[in-house]
């Protein structure tokens, strides 16, 4: 099992809200992938990664190799809301950090008004503030390792 999960800031707000969506069947997949590693091992080493794809872009149809390609100023502004997200959690990029920790952390943090502001722009926003934090979710990254 892998032990270390690469994540852009941004993305720990997708995550605890994931609702099985996402742009195509291999974006889906991979972030179903994701979430369930991190519900099984909570203990899971999550980096934090900086102006760059992390595993969760791995399998979008918009990365072309390190950026963001669709619409064009996606990446410029997907890199500032890394930079955003980052800055309000007080997180270090490369820094690694234990996912239940990181990820109690940013649910605490940064609810449905910081969402609104920082995915703005996201195609998902509406259904992530619909589904909210996934109960089971949020009981899993608190068992114990």
């Amino acid at each position: 099992m892998q032990k270390l999960i690469d994540i852009r800031a941004h993305h720990l707000l997708c995550i605890p809200r994931y609702y099985s969506g996402g742009y195509n069947r291999e974006f889906a997949e991979n972030m179903k992938r994701i979430c369930l590693a991190i519900r099984n091992d909570p203990g899971i080493g999550i980096r934090i990664v900086s102006g760059k794809p992390d595993d969760l872009c791995m399998k979008c149809p918009h990365r072309r190799g390190t950026i963001c390609k669709n619409p064009k100023e996606l990446n410029k502004w997907v890199v500032l809301e890394d930079k955003k997200t980052a800055k309000r959690l007080k997180l270090r990029p490369n820094y690694i950090y234990r996912a239940g920790e990181i990820f109690n952390l940013s649910v605490e943090r940064l609810g449905d008004a910081q969402v609104k502001d920082i995915c703005r722009k996201c195609s998902f926003m509406k259904s992530c503030l619909k589904v909210g934090i996934n109960r089971s979710f949020a009981k899993d990254i608190n068992k114990k390792a």
